[in-house]
């Protein structure tokens, strides 16, 4: 397949890469059919982000069609539309049993963990495309990518909804709802925002839409 591959800072190739393949029953392969660059991926083009390997495969914002799938899982079937959360999570650990999936305790290995820990001074869970202190796993810029934890994360869309409708939810819509959240925005409040592009507009549209009823 061809991917979008990390090289080296300012450094990045459209390669023809190994079709990803499942590797344990919780795993599922996703045709990309839209995917996204994310100001957090500058981050990686600049080289600010640490232990990314020549090779690794970018993109965290990206949504597709499941193509394989193991009979056991409960939630997808080949066929399904899925938009893919950015935090990958096991959905059984004490963190994400309380709703905290960025802080998952079994999708980035312990010795990754402890490289995010110096970095953002805390453990952080398993990210797609992004470096190896977050479990190293291939991103979504790329024709197909592989899911752990499928029957967790994924987002099933709906019969006739187009991808550009949901494809934000990966990510950056997200991002811009949490900081409506923390920022404990109320009715009949009036809100600055300061934020590039897609993320501030998002934010705002999370502004406009708060309410008691949440």
């Amino acid at each position: 397949m061809r991917a979008l591959v990390w090289h080296g800072r300012h450094d990045m190739r459209v390669d023809t890469v190994p079709d990803p393949v499942r590797i344990n029953p919780r795993d599922a392969i996703i045709k990309i059919t839209s995917t996204a660059i994310c100001g957090s991926d500058l981050h990686i083009y600049n080289g600010l982000i640490p232990s990314m390997k020549s090779g690794d495969i970018l993109g965290h914002e990206f949504m597709g069609e499941v193509v394989d799938v193991d009979a056991s899982n409960t939630k997808l079937k080949v066929g399904d539309r899925v938009v893919v959360p950015f935090v990958i999570a096991c959905g059984q650990c004490f963190f994400c049993e309380h709703d905290f999936f960025s802080a998952c305790d079994n999708s980035n290995p312990a010795e990754n963990m402890e490289i995010s820990d110096t970095a953002y001074g805390r453990p952080a869970a398993g990210l797609f495309g992004y470096s190896h202190m977050t479990g190293g796993y291939a991103g979504g810029q790329a024709e197909y990518a592989r899911v752990p934890f499928s029957d967790v994360g994924p987002i099933k869309v709906p019969e006739g909804v187009p991808d550009d409708q949901v494809l934000f939810l990966s990510d950056i819509l997200p991002t811009g709802w949490m900081a409506a959240e923390n920022c404990n925005i109320q009715p009949g409040d009036t809100v600055a925002v300061w934020a590039a592009a897609r993320l501030g507009f998002l934010q705002s549209r999370a502004r406009l839409s708060w309410g008691p009823s949440r």
